[in-house]
């Protein structure tokens, strides 16, 4: 039997719709922002960030899509919250360790998490309120870069020639399709050299200040 595309589209709508209002019903605690960030990263993690959408997540939620309006702002804030969940979950050195040992911790740590989550970091850079979330996370970085004893006029520039050379390096490993996970031991060596080379050039700095 012939269903003209119009007729179906309308029924799958329908359908939607249904499953939305069950899902609905189906939630009973209340909805939070840990809840929405926490259910949105599982959703990005599942079918990646081109995916998502405030329809999807409220399915996800078993609430209307409008009651997560309710909780964050818009999808740019959202976006703003799972990269500060994502990069938070970082694993840096003490902050006792010597200052290269905390600025290599540091780039290697945020590496393994650009690889991970491409779409997201350059989601974040397109747009600074996505971004955000991510910089709280910078100050760790900061902070070993001034105790190399480099001028305090260095410091900033050297810390975002540290975060761009991540972003450099890390985005290209995680082109879709260019690398599987076993062949990024030849990237991985050649990040490590680029990053030595960095962190010698802020020791020259600092050893001439």
């Amino acid at each position: 039997m012939h269903v003209e595309p119009f007729v179906l589209r309308r029924r799958v709508e329908l359908l939607y719709s249904v499953e939305m209002s069950n899902q609905a019903r189906q939630r009973t605690d209340p909805l939070t922002v840990d809840a929405i960030v926490e259910t949105t990263c599982e959703l990005i993690a599942d079918a990646g960030l081109p995916a998502l959408s405030m329809r999807r997540l409220g399915a996800a939620l078993g609430v209307d899509p409008m009651a997560v309006y309710h909780h964050v702002a818009s999808k740019r804030e959202l976006l703003s919250l799972v990269m500060a969940r994502t990069v938070g979950a970082m694993t840096l050195p003490a902050a006792d360790d010597p200052w290269d040992v905390r600025v290599r911790g540091w780039a290697k740590a945020y590496w393994d998490v650009v690889v991970v989550n491409r779409d997201l970091v350059a989601a974040g850079l397109a747009d600074p309120v996505v971004a955000a979330g991510a910089m709280p996370l910078v100050a760790p970085l900061t902070d070993a870069v001034a105790d190399s004893g480099i001028d305090v006029d260095l410091v900033e520039p050297n810390v975002w020639l540290v975060v761009d050379f991540v972003h450099g390096a890390a985005l290209g490993a995680a082109a879709p399709l260019r690398h599987a996970g076993d062949e990024l031991g030849p990237l991985i060596r050649a990040f490590d050299a680029g990053l030595d080379t960095i962190v010698a050039g802020i020791a020259s700095h600092a050893a001439a200040s």
